[in-house]
């Protein structure tokens, strides 16, 4: 199959470039397609940027999982893979791994956590598969999931960990308050030091 990215310039030129797989599943060409000159007019300005990306497979996790370099998005990366479902069964794989980069692993845990969410109030047949599924298998790893806990959101963890088995602690009014003491004081030393 052939990627590629099609820029399309504010001249209303589209130019389009094609990738390797690599290329397209890590976003190893995007600064340049970002950068890259009109071929009609010459201009570097765009009003859209588009391109297509290869499924996530066995190959392209293995070589993400060793590389904290990579990502198959530089943004929520796992709400991205957390819409993969078919992969359940391979992320499990990496996540087994010991050769694997610890942020990927978190990573991972993290889409398979956004998945129970995602699927936990839907009442078909499949989302019920995938709940069940995901979670009594992330309870058999629940050790990892405690150590990606500072990765997830609190709002996927108040869902997705009661599934697990893992009691969910809500943040109380006086935590929040000290934060919130703690960074008015450091607002004023920021305000003290401009003035």
């Amino acid at each position: 199959m052939t990627y590629k990215y099609n820029r399309t310039c504010e001249c209303g030129n589209v130019d389009s470039i094609e990738v390797d797989k690599r290329e397209a599943a890590f976003e190893l060409k995007d600064s340049y397609v970002y950068n890259l000159t009109c071929s009609k007019c010459g201009g570097k300005n765009f009003s859209a940027i588009s391109s297509n990306k290869p499924d996530i497979d066995e190959e392209l996790l293995a070589e993400w999982s060793e590389n904290p370099e990579f990502y198959f998005s530089s943004q929520d990366e796992d709400l991205l893979l957390a819409q993969e479902h078919k992969n359940i069964d391979l992320y499990l794989k990496f996540i087994d791994k010991e050769k694997i980069d610890i942020g990927k692993r978190n990573t991972l845990i993290e889409a398979l956590c956004v998945m129970i969410y995602d699927n936990v109030n839907k009442k078909e047949k499949e989302n019920i598969e995938i709940v069940n599924t995901v979670s009594s298998e992330l309870k058999k790893r629940i050790e990892l999931v405690e150590q990606a806990e500072s990765w997830i959101m609190d709002y996927i963890k108040e869902i997705s960990f009661p599934l697990i088995g893992i009691e969910f602690r809500k943040k109380t009014k006086s935590s929040e308050q000290n934060i919130t003491v703690e960074n008015k004081g450091l607002w004023n030393k920021i305000k003290q030091i401009w003035n």
